[in-house]
């Protein structure tokens, strides 16, 4: 919940203006804003926007519409000082059309397809990696991005998942040394370099997760995997996991 400070002055019953838009700044009309423990509840007009008459004190709302995932907003009245109260903004995500990822850019979500992992391997090494540069692009803000993910896994198990958001290399070989010197392997993949941090929060929605990449995207590919499993150097770590898990999700940002 988000807690808002506001004041307001004597007289006349105060109204607070709420304004709702989704996560791209569009005005939602028919949005439904109610305060707990009250039986009315206010929509929003085509400007997006509820008036809703209160007390001074604590205000707790709950603004959703259908197709989005609602948010709970925390209001602190008060009424000892001079000032009319501002409007709240309430920002509201789509909800996800399916399992999956998606980039939250350029005004509209952007499902991650999943590409399969393929594995090259020798007698001394091991590379997994995709074959195929993605079909998505997507627009970092100063180096970061939000997605939405959509998983029937409860928080507790997705940590079990391991999953990785990994910056992609393309090797199209690779030296390796054997008892007769350096072999040289043919691999045309893109291989997992360095991993990027994020932060992976629940919300109001059983299967939706919002992922926020706070920085680092710079131009390049990169993609979700789970298991590390761009990471391993095992010949046989493929063929421990599900078909499901036998992919990853790229994108490329530009």
């Amino acid at each position: 919940m988000l807690p808002i400070l506001f004041a307001i002055s004597c007289g006349d019953p105060p109204t607070l203006t709420i304004e709702v838009d989704d996560v791209f700044g569009a005005d939602l009309a028919d949005a439904q804003v109610k305060q707990q423990g009250a039986v009315e509840s206010w929509k929003t007009g085509p400007d997006g926007t509820a008036a809703i008459p209160f007390e001074p004190g604590t205000l707790e709302l709950m603004v959703g519409k259908e197709g989005y995932i609602h948010e709970f907003v925390t209001v602190e009245i008060d009424a000892s000082v001079e000032g009319a109260p501002p409007p709240v903004k309430v920002a509201l995500h789509k909800e996800a059309e399916g399992p999956g990822f998606y980039g939250v850019a350029g005004g509209d979500y952007q499902h991650l397809t999943a590409q399969p992992i393929k594995t090259i391997a020798t007698e001394m090494s091991t590379w997994h990696g995709l074959e195929n540069h993605p079909d998505v692009t997507l627009k970092a803000d100063k180096g970061a991005l939000t997605f939405l993910f959509n998983s029937t896994l409860r928080a507790q198990e997705l940590k079990r998942q391991d999953l990785k958001l990994s910056r992609l290399e393309y090797k199209e070989t690779a030296e390796v040394t054997g008892v007769l010197g350096e072999t040289e392997v043919e691999l045309q993949l893109w291989v997992a370099g360095d991993d990027l941090e994020y932060e992976l929060k629940g919300t109001q929605s059983q299967d939706d997760y919002l992922i926020h990449v706070a920085e680092g995207l710079e131009s390049g590919l990169y993609a979700f995997h789970a298991q590390s499993i761009l990471h391993s150097t095992e010949a046989e770590a493929l063929d421990k996991l599900p078909k499901e898990m036998k992919v990853a999700f790229p994108f490329e940002v530009k």
